[in-house]
């Protein structure tokens, strides 16, 4: 669906952004996490979760018609500080590890419904497959250069940082992590010519002190996996997302966006923390 706004804010409820005034706006912004996006009878031969092109075209196509309007984290910043009109059914889609398929397959069909989606991508440029995964011997799978994400800049999508190398961050000293952090926003901010405000934990995973580096790095948003409170305005720095993965077909992704499944995980991750103290 084409970015028109529909309401004006001068600050909203669901932001904590030193809102001006409240206006209605949706608590309910659910943030979806995709990997890749293959071709029709391309096999993935990564362990990254895959979609077939077709079945997120039909994805897509269920958003437009049921009225949803994408947005990017940037998006939803400044609709907080009263820049941006809101629409009245937001969604962020996302994209982890920025695959060349994000560009050749992903990126034309959100182009199609006139949606965009927030890439989050390492900062190490020298980096062109996916290495992180060598230790499962996993082909190496192409990711996008330097080209690549600008054109998806200019289109209008937010590029995020997914650290300087995908390392595990809590398996780093803190000089390390901080490193990984900080210094992937300040090479692509370089690359970009613009501010890099959004961040991707590596594999999901995350605690207090990397929530606090992420922080103290500059960034206003970091996206975990199933991690995080229900609302995305509750924890700015651990955002939950839905992941959608290879078996997800058009009703188990309508129930995904629509149904009780944020709040159903949300429930399961508490319980198993909650026993996991014991």
């Amino acid at each position: 669906m084409l970015l028109f706004f529909r309401e004006l804010t001068h600050g909203v409820q669901g932001c904590e952004m030193e809102p001006k005034t409240i206006n209605p706006y949706t608590r309910e912004i659910r943030t979806l996490m995709y990997h890749r996006i293959v071709e029709h009878g391309e096999s993935s031969e990564g362990t990254a979760p895959y979609l077939n092109a077709g079945l997120f075209r039909r994805h897509l196509k269920l958003l437009d018609r049921m009225g949803y309007t994408a947005i990017t984290l940037r998006d939803h910043k400044l609709i907080c500080e009263g820049e941006l009109y809101a629409p009245s059914k937001p969604i962020i889609i996302t994209f982890d590890d920025g695959y060349l398929d994000t560009y050749q397959v992903a990126f034309p069909i959100l182009q199609e419904f006139g949606m965009r989606a927030v890439v989050f991508v390492v900062g190490d440029r020298r980096i062109t497959t996916n290495t992180w995964e060598n230790a499962s011997n996993t082909p190496p799978i192409p990711l996008m250069d330097a080209k690549h994400l600008l054109e998806l800049h200019d289109a209008g999508f937010e590029i995020g940082s997914h650290t300087m190398t995908h390392k595990y961050l809590t398996k780093l000293t803190p000089e390390e992590a901080w490193e990984e952090i900080s210094r992937s926003r300040m090479v692509l901010e370089i690359m970009l010519n613009s501010p890099v405000l959004s961040f991707a934990y590596p594999f999901g995973v995350l605690r207090p002190e990397i929530k606090k580096l992420v922080r103290d790095a500059g960034y206003e948003f970091a996206c975990a996996t199933s991690s995080g409170p229900q609302r995305l305005d509750k924890d700015y720095y651990e955002i939950r997302r839905i992941v959608i993965a290879n078996d997800n077909g058009l009703l188990n992704f309508f129930m995904k966006v629509l149904g009780p499944y944020v709040p159903y995980r949300w429930v399961v991750s508490e319980v198993k923390r909650i026993l996991g103290k014991k």
